[in-house]
């Protein structure tokens, strides 16, 4: 499917999906040529400030990945996508309707992920209620994150659960890096829970996917 950045492996369905708001960079920015070629986590073809600021949080809650050009199973089971599927320097002009023309809920339908990261606490509350326009009901609500202090600003992470997957919000990794980063691994044990169906939370293994 369009707007992922990534290659497509046996384990991008039923794994993790990373969901930003939209593409950084000039609105006419070239592709690099890499987009759909290479795991999320190959060092040599997709080392924007992004994804390296995840995969070092990533890291800090017990998940180090794999940097190499030959991923394993955990490597694979990941797909880097958005909300939007354009590309600007800000987010501040995309429109209600960019947002709501979305292609989320399609690949959503389509990988069956089992767990979904958004990189920007702002599309929680959206996330929300459009799954409930596309009947995911929500189920009892896990345990809040304790909010990250940082110079008198309280940062938060947002968890959810439904029947088949389970999603948690962070704030932008690029953007909050350097305020956060230091103190990221406080949401260690909510953000380990959250992928527990997909990362064995004992072993840190990957859990094969069982089609439903």
């Amino acid at each position: 499917m369009s707007n992922m950045r990534n290659k497509e492996y046996p384990e991008s369905k039923g794994g993790i999906m990373i969901c930003g708001i939209n593409w950084g960079g000039k609105a006419d920015g070239p592709d690099d040529g890499n987009s759909g070629k290479y795991a999320f986590s190959d060092k040599d073809h997709n080392s924007f400030r992004y994804s390296e600021a995840l995969i070092d949080w990533l890291e800090a809650w017990g998940v180090p990945l794999g940097r190499s050009s030959n991923p394993g199973p955990l490597e694979r089971c990941f797909i880097q996508t958005n909300w939007c599927d354009s590309q600007s320097r800000s987010a501040a002009k995309i429109t209600e309707e960019e947002y709501r023309n979305t292609p989320l809920f399609a690949m959503i339908q389509h990988y069956k992920p089992r767990a979904i990261i958004l990189t920007a606490v702002s599309l929680f509350q959206r996330f929300q209620r459009r799954a409930t326009e596309e009947g995911l009901k929500e189920m009892e609500k896990p345990a809040p994150c304790k909010p990250i202090p940082v110079k008198g600003k309280n940062y938060r992470a947002h968890l959810a659960e439904y029947a088949d997957m389970s999603v948690v919000a962070v704030p932008h990794p690029s953007r909050f890096r350097s305020i956060i980063g230091k103190s990221i691994g406080e949401w260690k044990t909510p953000v380990r829970g959250a992928l527990g169906r997909v990362i064995d939370p004992s072993t840190g293994a990957y859990i094969p996917f069982a089609a439903r």
